[in-house]
C-alpha cells in the first residue's frame, strides 16, 4: 500500500518520498515507525531553476500497518534533513530517529554543514522533539573547501535485549568525510557515539573502523588504516555484542584494473559496549568497481538499462537466538567486468547514448548475495548467491526470523538482464524467506519519472536513450527515450521482522502517474511521470 499520505493543498502531491527504512516496536509487533527522504520542491519556470527542501518524512502506525500518521521531523538547522533511521529504545519507553542536517545551496551543486542528529518522541511517534546533535560537521564537505568536515549515512541501532549489559544504549554509526585542499576526498572513517538515557546525550564521537593489512591504498597518509569507507551499519547481537558493517576501498590487491576502487564488505566487532573494537575483517570482495557498472547522466554508477543511483550496499543481521550467527546481504555483478582496461577509467562517466566507457552493460547482471559467519564474525563464508534472477536486483536488506532464517527484500527489474539494447523498464520489489519468493507490489515504471529526471540534468542529444523505454514517446517529442528516465529513488529500502515473526517491508515505489509544477522545457507543459511514493507490504 501506498503510506505517503499525499495531499493536494499545497501542490506537492507528487513529491518523492525516498530511502524508506521502518523499525518495529519489540514489546508491540503492531507499532511501526518509518522514515523517508521527504521533498518539497519550488520550481522558477522562466528560468528553469529548481530548488528543494528535504526535511526527514516519518510514517508511523499503531495498527500493524493498515492506518498511518505522515509527517515531518522538525530540523535544527540547515534545509536539508533525509538518511532516515528510526529505531525503538524499548528500556526507555522513546522512538527514535537519525537523520542528516544539510545545508544546501538553492539550485547550487554545494551542500555545507553535515551534521548528523536524533529527534526523540514519547508518544510513539506521533511528536518529535528538536534533534540533537551527534556529529558536528563544518565547512562545504561536498565543495571546495579545505578541511571540510561532512558527515554521512548515518544508521541508528538500539540495545533492546534486558539481560545484555548494555541494555538501553542508543548507538549511531557514520561515516566522517574530511576535505583535503580545495576540497579534494582525503578520508572518511567510520565513527561512533552512543546514548544511555534515551537520546537526550551523546557520547564524544570516536573513529572505530581501526586496521587491517588489505587496507593498502591510502589517498592521504600511510600504514593500513581503513578509513576510505561507506555504509556503516551498526547491529547489537541478543547477547549485548555490538557489530559494525561498512564498506571499505582500499583493497588494491581485488582490483582488476588500477583505480578500479572495488569495495570489500568489513566487519568489526565490540564486546564491550563500543568502549573498543577489535580489527575489522573483510567478509567478502565485490564487483562493484569504477570499471564494474555503467554510468548515468549525473556521473553515478548505474544498473544497466536504467539511469538510478546505484550501489551494491546491503546491510548486517544477527541471528536473535545465536549472537555468533551473523551475515551480511549485497547485491552486485558477482564477476569482473571482461572489458575493462585501465584507460576506460579515465574516460568516466563516458558519453551519450550509452554512457558506459568500460563497456560494463551487456555483460552485467547484479544479483543478491550472502556472506556469513557462525563463529561470531572471526570467519566468514564469503559470496553465496541468495538469489540469481534474469533481471538485475539492487537495494537488498535483510533480518532474521526467530528461528535463525533469513528474509530479504529488495528491487528486482521483470525483464531480463544483459544485451546491448536493454529492454528492461519495469521493476517488482519482491521479498524472500525460507517459505520463498514473492512480488509486494504493482509493477514500478523507473524510467519515467515525474521528478529527478535525466532530460533535466542534460540537453537532448545527450539523453541517455539506452535507459528507454523502449518505443517512448512524449507529445509532441516522437522520440523521447532516455529523457524522463529516473536518476534517484534513493540507496537503500528497509525491512523488520516483529516477535510475531511477520515481515514489514518499505520501499520507494513509482506505479503512479502525475504532474509536477515544473514546466517541461522540451513539451512545453508541466512535466509528468510516475511519482517515487513510499510503499509498505507485511507478509
Amino acid at each position: 500500500v501506498d503510506i505517503s499520505c499525499n495531499t493536494t493543498t499545497y501542490n506537492q502531491d507528487w513529491n518523492p518520498d525516498n530511502e524508506i527504512a521502518v523499525a518495529v516496536d519489540p514489546t508491540n509487533p503492531n507499532h511501526l515507525v518509518a522514515g523517508s527522504n521527504d521533498y518539497f520542491y519550488r520550481f522558477n519556470n522562466s528560468t528553469g531553476a529548481r530548488q528543494a527542501i528535504v526535511p526527514t518524512g516519518f510514517f508511523t502506525s499503531f495498527d500493524g500497518g493498515a492506518t498511518w500518521i505522515d509527517g515531518q521531523i522538525p530540523m535544527r538547522t540547515g534545509n536539508g534533513g533525509g538518511d532516515p533511521s528510526p529505531a525503538f529504545d524499548r528500556r526507555h519507553g522513546v522512538v527514535l530517529m537519525a537523520q542528516l542536517e544539510n545545508i544546501g545551496g538553492q539550485g547550487g551543486a554545494f551542500v555545507a554543514q553535515g551534521d548528523v542528529s536524533v529527534s526523540r518522541s514519547s508518544d510513539g511517534g506521533v511528536n518529535w522533539s528538536e534533534p540533537i546533535t551527534v556529529f558536528k560537521g563544518q565547512g562545504a564537505g561536498i565543495g571546495p573547501a579545505n578541511q571540510a568536515v561532512f558527515y554521512d549515512k548515518e544508521w541508528l541501532t538500539v540495545d533492546n535485549n534486558p539481560s545484555s549489559p548494555h541494555y538501553g544504549r542508543a548507538y549511531v554509526t557514520t561515516s566522517r568525510f574530511l576535505n583535503a585542499q580545495q576540497g579534494a576526498y582525503a578520508e572518511s572513517p567510520i565513527w561512533l557515539s552512543w546514548s544511555d538515557d534515551g537520546g537526550l546525550t551523546w557520547t564524544t564521537p570516536k573513529e572505530i573502523s581501526g586496521s587491517h593489512p588489505s587496507c593498502t591504498f591510502q589517498t592521504t597518509g600511510g600504514g593500513t588504516d581503513c578509513d576510505e569507507d561507506q555504509f556503516s551499519i551498526p547491529e547489537v547481537a541478543p547477547n549485548g555484542d555490538l557489530y559494525v558493517h561498512f564498506q571499505n576501498g582500499q583493497n588494491e590487491a581485488a582490483w582488476e584494473v588500477d583505480f578500479d576502487l572495488d569495495n570489500q564488505i568489513m566487519v568489526t566487532k565490540s564486546t564491550d559496549g563500543g568502549q573498543t573494537f577489535g580489527a575489522p575483517v573483510p567478509t567478502v570482495q565485490l564487483e562493484d568497481g569504477l570499471s564494474d557498472m555503467p554510468y548515468s547522466v549525473i556521473g553515478r554508477q548505474t544498473v544497466w538499462g536504467h539511469q538510478l543511483r546505484w550501489t551494491s550496499a546491503g546491510n548486517i543481521s544477527v541471528n536473535p537466538s545465536n549472537p555468533n550467527d551473523v551475515t551480511v546481504v549485497f547485491a552486485d555483478r558477482g564477476t569482473a567486468n571482461p572489458n575493462a582496461t585501465d584507460a576506460c577509467i579515465g574516460e568516466i562517466p563516458g558519453t551519450a547514448p550509452a554512457y558506459d566507457p568500460c563497456n560494463a552493460g551487456p555483460s552485467s547482471n547484479t544479483d543478491v548475495y550472502t556472506s556469513r559467519s557462525t563463529d561470531g564474525g572471526v570467519t566468514w563464508t564469503g559470496r553465496q548467491v541468495l538469489d540469481a534472477a534474469a533481471g538485475h536486483q539492487w537495494f537488498p536488506w535483510a533480518d532474521h526470523k526467530s528461528d535463525g532464517t533469513l528474509a530479504v527484500a529488495w528491487d528486482e527489474d521483470v525483464q531480463p538482464a544483459g544485451g546491448t539494447a536493454p529492454v528492461n523498464d519495469q521493476f517488482v520489489h519482491v521479498l524472500r524467506t525460507s517459505a520463498g519468493k514473492q512480488a509486494l507490489g504493482p509493477l514500478e515504471n523507473l524510467d519515467v519519472s515525474v521528478t529527478h529526471w535525466a532530460g533535466q540534468y542534460v540537453p537532448q542529444p545527450a539523453w541517455p536513450t539506452v535507459c528507454g523505454p523502449v518505443g517512448y514517446s512524449d507529445p509532441p517529442i516522437t522520440d523521447a527515450e532516455g529523457k524522463d528516465c529516473n536518476v534517484f529513488h534513493g540507496d537503500y529500502t528497509g525491512l523488520a521482522v516483529d516477535s510475531l515473526d511477520r515481515v514489514h517491508v518499505v520501499w520507494t515505489g513509482l506505479n503512479r502517474f502525475d504532474q509536477s509544477l515544473q514546466r517541461d522545457p522540451y513539451t512545453g507543459g508541466p512535466h509528468d511521470g510516475y511519482v517515487q511514493d513510499a510503499m509498505y507490504a507485511r507478509r
